[in-house]
C-alpha cells in the first residue's frame, strides 16, 4: 500500500512537472493561500513555458523537417546537442508512419520502428513515449483521435531542447534546499517499517500513515527552441 501511495505521489509530481500554472505574476504576488492563510506559490510547467507552439493534422516528414530545421536554426552556441521529442502512443505511431511513408518511396519495404530522426542541419531528435500523454488526467478528459480512438492528447508532440548552454544544461530539475523529498510517519499504536522516533509523529489512532512532501519545479533556460505540437484531426 505504501508503495502504491508513492507511486501515486510521483504521478501527481510529474503531471506538474508538465501542466502546472503559475499561481503568482510580474511582481511574484499570489492571490493563492492555504488554509492557514499562507501563499501557495507554484512555478510554471513545461508546457507553459515553452513559447513556441504549432498544430498537425496529419504528420508528414516535411512538416518535421522544416519545423525542426527552423526550431533550432537558434542553437548555433550549443554544445552536446541533443533534442527529445516526447510523445503518447499516437504520436509514436505518427511520428513512425510519417518516417515510413517517406523513406519507404525510395528505399523499399521497411521493418522496425523509427525511434530517432537526424535532421540534415546535423540535430538529431529521440522519440520518447510518455505514458502520461496517454492515461494521464488531461489525456482522459480530452476527446478521441476520430480514426484510432485514443485521446487526442496521446498525439501531442513536446521537442524539448536539452541540450548544455554555457556548460549548464538546458533543462533542470530546481530544488527548495532541505525539501528535496521528505518522508515522515504518523504513528499511533503502529509505527510502519522502516521508521524510528526520530522520523514519526504521534496520534491516538490505531493506525498509521506515511506521507511525502517535496518543493521543487522544472526549469527550461532557453524556452525558444523547444516546441509544443498538438493534434488537430478531425
Amino acid at each position: 500500500e505504501e508503495y502504491r501511495h508513492m507511486l501515486k505521489f510521483k504521478e501527481e509530481c510529474e503531471m506538474y512537472y508538465w501542466y502546472g500554472q503559475k499561481t503568482h505574476d510580474s511582481t511574484g504576488r499570489t492571490n493563492m493561500v492555504d488554509e492557514n492563510g499562507q501563499p501557495v506559490i507554484s512555478g510554471p510547467g513545461l508546457f507553459e513555458q515553452i513559447i513556441n507552439k504549432d498544430t498537425y493534422s496529419v504528420l508528414t516528414q516535411a512538416k518535421i523537417e522544416d519545423v525542426i530545421g527552423d526550431l533550432f536554426y537558434g542553437m548555433t552556441d550549443a554544445t552536446d546537442k541533443q533534442v527529445t521529442l516526447y510523445t503518447g502512443i499516437g504520436g509514436a505511431r505518427e511520428f513512425d508512419k510519417a518516417m515510413r511513408n517517406y523513406y519507404s518511396s525510395s528505399t523499399g519495404t521497411l521493418t522496425g520502428y523509427f525511434k530517432r530522426y537526424e535532421h540534415i542541419d546535423g540535430h538529431a531528435v529521440n522519440v520518447i513515449k510518455m505514458p502520461l500523454f496517454d492515461h494521464g488526467p488531461v489525456a482522459q478528459a480530452s476527446r478521441k483521435h476520430p480514426e484510432s480512438g485514443l485521446p487526442m492528447e496521446s498525439y501531442r508532440m513536446t521537442f524539448v531542447d536539452q541540450s548544455t548552454y554555457d556548460g549548464e544544461n538546458n533543462l533542470q530539475m530546481i530544488n527548495k534546499k532541505g525539501r528535496e523529498m521528505l518522508r515522515w510517519a504518523v504513528a499511533g499504536s503502529v509505527i510502519p517499517k522502516g521508521f524510528s522516533g526520530n522520523d514519526s509523529r504521534a496520534s491516538d489512532i490505531d493506525g498509521a500513515s506515511v506521507h511525502m512532501l517535496k518543493t521543487a519545479g522544472i526549469l527550461l533556460r532557453r524556452f525558444d527552441t523547444s516546441l509544443d505540437l498538438t493534434c488537430t484531426a478531425s
